[in-house]
């Protein structure tokens, strides 16, 4: 391949992101109601049948074939709240989060509305919802941890600078933690809710 060749291949060509093949992208809800005249954020506690049982969630799951992310969390959020899709009003897409390499989830703000805490017993173990004012008016507690890379035994250390002394380089990470009740919020769920706060504190 000569110089004319590569112009003439590179020619219009954009930056593309790389991601790992086994890429997951997968959409969230993060669900405003209203109770007795306050926005209250809801939130899932995951049930046992389901991967991360016990944890604190939005509503969200993987995208399906030919569906886009908006599609995703208003299907999602009728299946695991048992509304009507009508019930669901998306506000405004607020972040995309790529979490340990290979998940991508896109987050969106919306409202549910006429909930009556209805839920799916085969994903949800129960709803329950926080004043919106408390997040906006309490920052959660931030804690740092690096998240080292451990390659495993049958990797050929053998190919590298310094083998198996090779220092890899770990990934710093901030984690959020909110504590309402019933449960602590943390992880992926306390990561998107962080910066939707911090969006909606910019436009007051």
């Amino acid at each position: 391949m000569d110089l004319q060749a590569i112009r003439a291949a590179v020619r219009g060509h954009g930056q593309e992101l790389i991601l790992p093949e086994n890429t997951v992208y997968t959409a969230v809800l993060i669900p405003l109601v209203e109770k007795e005249g306050q926005l209250h954020v809801l939130f899932e506690l995951r049930s046992a049948n389901v991967a991360q049982g016990g944890e604190v969630s939005f509503p969200g799951g993987h995208l399906e074939p030919g569906e886009d992310a908006a599609q995703a969390v208003v299907r999602e959020a009728c299946e695991e709240l048992l509304v009507e899709p009508g019930q669901v009003e998306l506000l405004a897409p607020m972040h995309r989060l790529a979490d340990r390499g290979r998940l991508i989830v896109d987050s969106w703000l919306g409202v549910l509305h006429g909930y009556e805490g209805t839920r799916s017993d085969d994903e949800v173990a129960q709803v329950f919802t926080v004043p919106l004012d408390w997040f906006l008016e309490n920052p959660p507690e931030i804690h740092s941890a690096e998240l080292s890379m451990v390659p495993p035994d049958d990797f050929p250390y053998e190919l590298i600078p310094g083998g198996r002394s090779y220092p890899f380089y770990g990934n710093l990470r901030q984690f959020y933690f909110y504590r309402t009740q019933p449960a602590v919020i943390w992880g992926l769920t306390a990561d998107l809710l962080y910066h939707a706060i911090e969006y909606l504190k910019g436009t007051r």
